[in-house]
């Protein structure tokens, strides 16, 4: 315990310091950025008041009276148009009378009070000061004094900009923290906690005189090298005892110590975290995206064409599961990740270039291959490293790497689209993908094949490892009434219908990725909570129930309570509800489903891994169609009714089966 006694205090040191300065930096930022809001106001309004006076001067060149400019009302108008923080624009002339006037009250944020105010015309300028911030400008003609020139401003504006810009700050703190806490982490395992833990493991088998293996210890850091100098003279020692043991007091080996690498579980997690950060980016504006490059398809409605390329996505990724399962054992986890990362990459740069729907389809589909083969071999390298009894806990680092990269994607792509566009977006996650690669050459061992899967020809995937599997009960009933519902809501309801849904509330792409941000939170912080106490407690079915329970009661809440409130708690309680229900599902299987002849556990996974993409394939299609046809709120409504029937459904089956397997006793004769 020592080991992550000393890691923890020096991560601990390191959060605390970083989330000072970031907090001292962001606060010295927004004061900063407060006091250059109001120059950068005065001086639109010294823009538009100087074009305005120009305008008039032309008039009156050309011979128009002052007070007879007929049409000058739409003219102003049409100046005011495309800035929804301009809200009036009015000549007056010299003793504040009101000759010209035009009102802007489009914007999202408008007032109400305003609006009625200006639904008829003002009569004098005074009427306007308790309305709008007003800026006043003479207005000359040769010298003489004919009026000013008011610019009105919405009184609400400057507090709008000082608070989006607050949030889009305290969303860069907040994924800041995450990325410097995966990178402390990280390092800690890397150069204390893994070298530790094997010299600990190693030296324990000693004092038990069991000399069989010794530990290669791959880093150069100082603990590293002690760690192979222990090996080396563990070697030695026991090449002398293998001599001066006749009576086999220490169990040796025939020659030489097996040397056996190091357990590495938790570095799988820095390139996984990059590869889901990389394709989340676009989880905010992609919606957007598509409409970008959207031309009509005769007899699909726009809500369906835009949930085609993600349902194309999903089923993609879910086609390339087992077979990029398999192909990742056969070639070992260090290629598979590379060949992933790099198609993701290239998948995600081509997103960037499509000009059409057509081409989207396309570079989507190879982006879903990358994809799908960086999330089984991700799998795959937890499997290889956990046993029975830690595996909830090891599928639980790996949802909570996945969910923190989406989570951090999210937030800061919706930030970037609205700065940068989609393209520069879309290419920036290409290259972090490509990051990732870089990492898995620099950090994975050359090769690590799954011996058992590749030396047998009756371990390749087939027909049969599907019959079987469908055959089995608790197979079917975990699958289809646990996680293809959750990943059915994963894209139906947060990927698909949550940033259209709150597009057309009239949030802007940062505000869709901070609201989305709360999912990918509530994993990351609550999923290892859960997953520990579900191995102490080894109550794995009743955290699936109570996750399905409360994904229903999140949908349901986005329908009881309207607007961007309403989504924020849907998403925030649909992320409680995976980090409780989703980690357990698979360990529950691998306990449940037994392994017949031919069926591996790799392939289970797979396969398992498979047919719950069934739900990520349907969810934006059973989105799209409830949308079409009833509208949001009653689409939520149905998609909360459908999650509770299946939880139901579920329990019912669940207490059958345990009913059944039970052994029927003998009776005494």
């Amino acid at each position: 315990m020592k080991q992550s006694s000393i890691a923890n205090k020096v991560v601990g040191i390191a959060v605390v310091i970083i989330v000072l300065c970031t907090a001292l930096s962001a606060w010295f930022a927004l004061q900063q950025i407060k006091t250059s809001l109001q120059p950068a106001e005065q001086e639109k309004a010294s823009v538009l008041a100087l074009s305005t006076e120009r305008l008039i001067n032309k008039m009156m060149g050309y011979g128009i009276p002052f007070q007879q400019m007929g049409k000058l009302d739409e003219v102003l108008e049409s100046r005011l148009q495309g800035h929804h923080d301009l809200r009036f624009l009015a000549i007056t002339k010299t003793d504040g009378t009101i000759l010209y006037q035009a009102h802007n009250n489009i914007g999202k944020n408008a007032d109400q009070t305003v609006s009625t105010a200006l639904e008829g015309r003002l009569q004098h300028i005074q009427d306007a000061q308790a309305l709008f911030v007003l800026y006043s400008y003479d207005l000359s003609y040769n010298g003489q004094n004919l009026g000013q020139i008011w610019i009105g401003f919405d009184l609400n504006f400057m507090q709008q900009v000082f608070e989006e810009i607050g949030y889009d700050i305290a969303t860069i703190l907040v994924v800041s923290l995450l990325l410097a806490m995966e990178l402390l982490m990280f390092i800690t395992t890397y150069h204390i906690r893994t070298p530790l833990s094997g010299l600990t493991q190693m030296l324990g088998q000693t004092a038990q005189g069991d000399y069989r293996q010794v530990i290669h210890f791959p880093g150069k850091d100082e603990l590293s090298r002690l760690g192979n100098q222990v090996s080396e003279a563990i070697t030695q020692v026991s090449q002398w005892l293998s001599v001066q043991n006749p009576k086999g007091q220490y169990q040796l080996p025939e020659q030489k110590p097996e040397q056996v690498a190091l357990t590495k579980l938790s570095f799988v997690r820095p390139p996984l975290f990059l590869v889901i950060f990389s394709e989340s980016m676009s989880l905010s504006f992609f919606p957007a995206y598509v409409m970008s490059v959207y031309k009509p398809i005769e007899g699909l409605s726009t809500s369906m064409v835009i949930g085609l390329p993600i349902s194309l996505f999903m089923l993609i990724w879910a086609l390339s599961l087992p077979f990029a399962g398999q192909w990742s054992d056969r070639v070992g986890r260090r290629t598979a990740f590379m060949v992933g990362a790099g198609l993701t990459a290239i998948g995600l740069l081509l997103t960037a270039l499509c000009t059409d729907l057509w081409q989207l389809l396309v570079v989507r589909s190879i982006t879903a291959i990358g994809y799908g083969i960086v999330f089984i071999t991700a799998q795959g390298y937890v499997t290889d490293n956990t046993t029975m009894a830690n595996r909830t806990r090891g599928m639980a680092m790996f949802l909570s790497g996945f969910f923190s990269g989406s989570l951090c994607g999210a937030a800061i792509g919706g930030i970037l689209s609205d700065r940068i566009g989609f393209q520069w977006t879309f290419i920036l996650s290409a290259g972090l993908s490509l990051m990732s690669a870089l990492f898995v050459v620099q950090f994975f061992e050359a090769k690590k094949k799954v011996a058992a899967q590749t030396a047998n020809p009756a371990t390749q995937l087939s027909w049969r490892d599907f019959a079987l599997l469908f055959s089995d009960k608790y197979f079917l009933l975990i699958t289809f009434l646990s996680a293809v519902p959750a990943k059915l809501l994963l894209t139906g309801f947060l990927y698909y219908s949550g940033p259209v849904y709150l597009s057309q509330l009239g949030a802007n792409q940062s505000a869709v990725g901070r609201i989305l941000m709360a999912y990918g939170l509530a994993i990351v912080l609550i999923s290892p909570l859960s997953a520990w106490l579900g191995d102490k407690l080894k109550k794995k079915t009743a955290f699936i129930i109570f996750g399905g329970a409360l994904s229903a009661v999140a949908i349901l809440f986005v329908y009881l309570v309207d607007g961007i409130v309403g989504m924020f708690g849907g998403v925030l309680l649909l992320g409680i509800a995976h980090a409780v229900g989703v980690s357990p599902q698979l360990a529950l299987l691998t306990e449940k489903v037994r392994m017949r002849e031919g069926l591996t556990l790799g392939k289970t996974i797979g396969i398992f891994r498979l047919t719950e993409r069934i739900g990520n394939i349907a969810g934006p299609i059973v989105a799209a169609t409830l949308i079409s046809f009833l509208g949001f709120q009653y689409a939520f409504l149905w998609l909360a009714s459908g999650v509770a029937a299946s939880l139901m459904l579920l329990v019912v089956l669940y207490l059958l089966f345990k009913t059944l397997d039970k052994p029927v006793p003998v009776m005494a004769q």
